[in-house]
């Protein structure tokens, strides 16, 4: 079945596109138990409710208010931790646009003001990491090291339902080393999201958000999507699946009006764990010869349903957007929050139609798929002249359908919000490429889930 898609009339430009970087290689022998889907809940819906207005009142420094409480700092670190939760300039690299920063802000200030025990190290090793200078890079390790422990150790309050303070400090810790290992690098980055999710996922389960708040989406979402990309890219299993009507009528400040297409999103990562367990049932079956092979092919076409019924929840997914939209944000977040839509629908799709149909098989469907979101993405950019936010997911879904090396490093270069910020995590999106692609030269039948055999070791 042909995918529609919408189309925005705009004025071109190019962009310089920098040298790939060297590429290294991994391989990965994970074994993971099979898990059956039989059916998917469907998602509810109601009217779409806005996370926040630009024109907020501005918070004073930190450095003005805060000297008292953090005099241990130097005052190079006292300037590094302003700016990572005061300065426009800076905050605008993790929201989608400046309708969304003060609440982001507000929630960055308290928790730094309020749990400063529980998240300073956090709020450190980010900052740091984030200042340029090698020496603070350094120091950075030591407060991330720091942080971390800090969060592993956090499970005896956060799961207690009574303690949505503590869950909500979790969550914003959870947050900031989560921007730092993208920064930084290393292998923690779905550690930290199965761990900080792991442990709100009580206080979110009731409340739709902690102690009836949800500003504290956004911050959420953030970690949930990046949880459930590396889930669909390694073959793992998501924690979290936002299908609370708070949330998922929310337009949120990392992926716009996506908030209800990320149960499906989860729906589609568990699916992609069932199916990958399922594959290498057959391939140990196989390994040994057994006569239970002949039942396989019949196994395996069990998985049709359950796809046709996923593809169509995803196919008749439609954004909430209330009526004053056009109006209740600038004209660059409006755009942007319409990009994401499309393309994240749309990686939706192509991720299933590979999960049926293995690369290599109808790829004129794949490629065409893949067309539409690079071309939206191009339009937006060229719209807008920003790259729109949280679409690194299928960005790299794109990419694994673009055959040419220098065209996949000339759309990551371009594309990429986060790698904006950290060359580490461009990098990292051009080894996954060259990993995936060197896979489908070694071997043929390689669906989706078989990316969990290739990338289930890369960090």
């Amino acid at each position: 079945m042909p995918f529609r898609t919408r189309r925005i009339r705009v004025k071109l430009k190019q962009y310089p596109d920098p040298d790939p970087e060297s590429i290294a290689t991994s391989e990965s022998d994970a074994s993971l138990p099979p898990s059956p889907v039989e059916s998917l809940p469907s998602t509810a819906t109601s009217s779409s409710s806005v996370d926040d207005t630009a024109g907020s009142r501005l918070l004073p420094s930190i450095r003005k208010t805060t000297l008292s409480a953090f005099g241990h700092l130097s005052k190079h670190e006292l300037a590094l931790l302003d700016r990572a939760v005061h300065q426009d300039d800076f905050i605008h690299l993790f929201v989608l646009g400046p309708s969304f920063r003060e609440s982001h802000r507000q929630k960055l200030v308290f928790h730094l003001l309020s749990s400063h025990q529980t998240v300073l190290d956090g709020y450190l090793a980010f900052a740091l990491s984030m200042g340029g200078d090698e020496v603070q890079v350094n120091n950075s390790y030591r407060h991330a090291a720091s942080a971390l422990v800090t969060l592993r150790s956090l499970s005896a309050t956060a799961t207690d339902p009574s303690q949505a303070d503590s869950a909500s400090s979790c969550l914003i810790l959870g947050w900031q080393m989560l921007h730092f290992v993208f920064k930084i690098g290393g292998g923690e980055l779905l550690e930290i999201c199965n761990q900080t999710l792991s442990l709100i996922k009580p206080h979110f389960s009731s409340h739709g958000g902690f102690s009836g708040e949800t500003t504290y989406l956004s911050f959420m979402t953030s970690l949930v999507l990046t949880e459930t990309a590396e889930c669909l890219f390694k073959t793992r299993l998501p924690t979290v699946r936002m299908d609370h009507p708070a949330a998922t009528t929310r337009i949120d400040g990392c992926v716009g009006l996506c908030t209800s297409l990320l149960p499906y999103l989860h729906d589609l990562a568990v699916l992609n764990h069932a199916m990958g367990a399922s594959r290498r049932s057959s391939k140990s079956l196989e390994a040994g010869n057994k006569k239970e092979l002949l039942q396989q092919p019949r196994a395996e076409m069990n998985w049709a349903k359950p796809l046709a019924i996923l593809e169509r929840r995803v196919r008749s997914w439609q954004p909430n957007v209330p009526p004053d939209f056009c109006h209740g944000f600038t004209t660059i977040e409006a755009a942007h929050m319409m990009c994401q839509a499309q393309v994240m629908q749309t990686a939706a799709l192509l991720i299933i139609h590979r999960l049926r149909y293995p690369y290599g098989t109808q790829d004129a469907t794949a490629r065409a798929l893949s067309s539409s979101i690079l071309d939206a993405m191009y339009l937006a950019l060229n719209a807008t002249g920003k790259v729109p936010f949280c679409l690194d997911l299928p960005l790299i879904v794109a990419n694994f359908e673009v055959s040419d090396p220098s065209a996949r490093v000339q759309n990551v270069s371009r594309f990429t919000s986060i790698g904006s910020y950290s060359s580490v995590f461009r990098t990292r999106i051009w080894t996954m490429l060259s990993l995936v692609w060197g896979a489908k030269h070694g071997q043929s039948d390689m669906h989706w889930y078989d990316l969990g055999d290739i990338l289930s070791r890369f960090s």
